[in-house]
């Protein structure tokens, strides 16, 4: 097993063990309560490397996660979710899911069934999923709805207190990265119609509750209620930041300054 493989597993607290439907949903599951969804990492990349440039290599995202706590956005973790997964002889190919900025996603086949799994939708998908068995989950406060809406497609549609707030359609076969170029581009989108590069976004999961930061608010959902907490001051809000997503002070002032200069102030 290579070094990179040793030291990804170790972040994650994991022992190395054969392709299985078990260590992949226990591999999942860690990465999503290890491994934060977080846009501050999106706005260093961008702005220091060019838009042919923006994922960084593996070494530089292992590097990221193990100094800075950084994770990324659905790109940035799944591609590299699935480095990780071939490197351990699972069959990982990549999917894309469409609307509004484009997601990308995995499709991991373990003997002769294919599941989808994704670990940068910023939702509590703590298993692989069977996605033509239509699942329905409720958890964390939301509802996610999975149904076949052509022979290869499927809806995934994401709602709290019965209304959607983000729904996508999954294409479900396998796509090249390469093709993935121009969504990669597009949702890198400096103008204020692209939300993604207006605001301070971060998911992480502890004992499956989720706990997201738009902008100012730290919103912690379980299954069985959800709290809002509204921070006005910077100061306790970089500590919060840095105690439940293990971001970095200094990283979430560049991001603050980033927003600033866009004309979007927090605090």
């Amino acid at each position: 097993m290579e070094n990179w493989t040793k030291q990804y597993l170790s972040s994650l607290g994991v022992d190395e063990k054969k392709p299985s439907y078990q260590f992949l949903q226990h591999l999942v599951e860690t990465h999503l309560h290890r491994v934060p969804f977080e846009i501050c990492s999106k706005y260093y990349y961008f702005s220091n490397r060019g838009l042919e440039d923006l994922i960084p290599t593996k070494e530089e995202y292992l590097e990221n996660l193990l100094r800075k706590g950084w994770g990324g956005n659905c790109y940035i973790l799944n591609i590299h979710f699935c480095l990780l997964l071939r490197s351990l002889g699972f069959d990982a190919k990549y999917v894309r899911a469409k609307g509004g900025n484009n997601h990308l996603a995995l499709m991991v086949t373990i003997e002769g069934k294919s599941y989808y799994t994704d670990v940068g939708y910023m939702a509590p998908l703590f298993e692989p999923l069977l996605i033509e068995k239509e699942p329905y989950l409720v958890r964390c406060g939301e509802e996610i709805i999975i149904k076949q809406t052509s022979s290869n497609g499927y809806m995934i549609d994401r709602r709290t207190g019965g209304q959607s707030f983000v729904k996508k359609t999954i294409e479900w076969f396998p796509v090249e990265l390469e093709s993935f170029k121009e969504d990669i581009i597009h949702s890198h989108r400096d103008e204020d119609g692209n939300p993604f590069m207006r605001r301070i976004v971060a998911t992480i999961f502890k004992k499956r509750v989720s706990y997201t930061v738009m902008n100012s608010k730290l919103i912690i959902k379980s299954d069985k209620d959800i709290l809002i907490k509204d921070y006005e001051d910077k100061n306790e809000w970089l500590q919060m930041m840095e105690s439940t997503f293990n971001l970095m002070k200094q990283d979430l002032e560049i991001s603050l300054d980033f927003l600033n200069n866009r004309g979007v102030c927090l605090f």
